[in-house]
């Protein structure tokens, strides 16, 4: 079977053609990439078929999506090795095998795709080879990378700085693409004042993820156990952002809690632990779940989440899913930014440890207003990021509704 038959037959007219490109393999999906790119790819399969392909082949037995979005590799395990399609010119740029690049032409002319939306600025070699063959070609910038580049120095030089390098390939790639996707306001404005391209950014928000597995309704809150307060943090433990909130979290705000309450226990759960995360895992009151397949029921256990990232760009996904299942929500204010989540409303914020942890305990000892901020926060939350709101801004990123911006 050629990459594009099973398009093929049925009356297609009318019908938006979409073809979504990634590095990683996006389903299922595991970390806050995978939950936009399936997400995007899920709100998109509402105006017509999508194929969903990734540079990366998949590891492990193929998985049912559904009849409208179609998964394609453009790789093997024995190419992963292949020669590469020219030269990385940033740190963080994406390795891409040859073979990749030909079956993904050929995919294209038998797709017939009427848009293809790419990756990120880590896919940038595939932007001028891709810009021919297609009528709308969208970068989709899930961060803008030289804002958190930008960042990164100031860190614990958590890795060099490339900022200088990451903004020009972020100008040229606005000279090259239709349009470009951001997840909030914030974003785009930050991106304007580098780029400020003669071209629509439209912002395409990070949605709740997998909101078919999540309760619409107001779940019960968990009962106070000898475990009062469960705090979950859910992330991608290998990434360094995490990893530093994950020390923080163990290390000094859950200490500071325990004064005061002395059975709370922290959660961390997220794929790829390193040994410093694992580490963690052999402190009071700290647990570590290693690559949890469904997180499901670790939110419903838990009573709070906090989440004192000080490094990051886009919007924070793990925010959104906790706040949708039910779990109040106390962050830095770098953490729920581009969020649009009301102070005091939706979230409880603070920019020091010390201030988290206070946060909690105040929050503990008032089971009515918990339950004010759980129920606001999950209102918000499926209103502002659930499955409609998300479909209207793809609609519109996509432009069919008719507007350029």
């Amino acid at each position: 079977m050629r990459p594009g038959d099973q398009f093929a037959g049925g009356d297609q007219t009318g019908l938006q053609r979409t073809l979504i490109v990634c590095h990683e393999p996006p389903f299922p999906p595991t970390s806050g990439a995978d939950l936009r790119n399936f997400g995007n790819a899920t709100a998109a399969a509402a105006f017509g078929p999508v194929c969903l392909v990734s540079v990366v082949p998949q590891t492990g037995e193929a998985q049912p999506v559904g009849p409208d979005i179609r998964l394609v590799q453009l790789t093997n395990e024995s190419e992963r090795r292949a020669p590469s399609l020219g030269w990385r010119r940033i740190r963080g740029e994406s390795r891409i095998p040859l073979p990749a690049l030909a079956r993904l032409k050929a995919l294209v002319r038998d797709f017939r795709p009427d848009t293809i939306v790419v990756e990120g600025i880590a896919l940038f070699k595939l932007l001028a080879p891709l810009r021919p063959t297609v009528r709308q070609l969208i970068l989709d910038m899930h961060n803008v990378e030289s804002d958190l580049a930008d960042q990164l120095p100031r860190r614990k030089k958590i890795w060099p700085p490339f900022a200088s390098g990451v903004r020009p390939l972020e100008r040229r790639a606005a000279a090259i693409v239709d349009r470009i996707w951001v997840c909030s306001q914030l974003d785009r404005e930050r991106l304007e004042t580098f780029v400020r391209p003669a071209i629509p950014v439209d912002i395409v928000p990070n949605g709740i993820p997998r909101p078919d597995r999540m309760p619409l309704t107001l779940p019960p809150q968990p009962a106070v156990s000898d475990r009062f307060p469960l705090i979950f943090f859910l992330g991608h433990l290998g990434y360094e952002p995490n990893i530093d909130a994950a020390e923080r979290l163990a290390r000094t705000i859950l200490p500071r809690i325990r004064r005061t309450l002395p059975a709370a226990t922290l959660v961390l759960a997220g794929r790829s632990p390193g040994p410093p995360v694992r580490a963690l895992a052999g402190l009071h009151g700290v647990s570590l779940v290693e690559d949890p397949g469904d997180t499901r029921p670790l939110l419903l256990a838990a009573h709070l989440t906090i989440v004192p990232l000080t490094i990051g760009g886009g919007t924070r996904i793990k925010i959104l899913e906790a706040a949708a299942s039910g779990v109040p929500v106390i962050a830095t204010p770098l953490a729920a930014e581009g969020l649009g989540l009301v102070e005091n409303e939706d979230i409880l914020l603070s920019d020091s440890d010390e201030g988290l942890a206070d946060l909690a305990v105040r929050l503990c000892s008032d089971k009515a207003g918990m339950n004010r901020l759980r129920a606001q926060a999950h209102a918000s939350a499926w209103s502002r990021f659930g499955p409609q709101a998300i479909r209207d801004a793809v609609r519109h990123g996509l432009g069919l509704d008719g507007t350029p911006r």
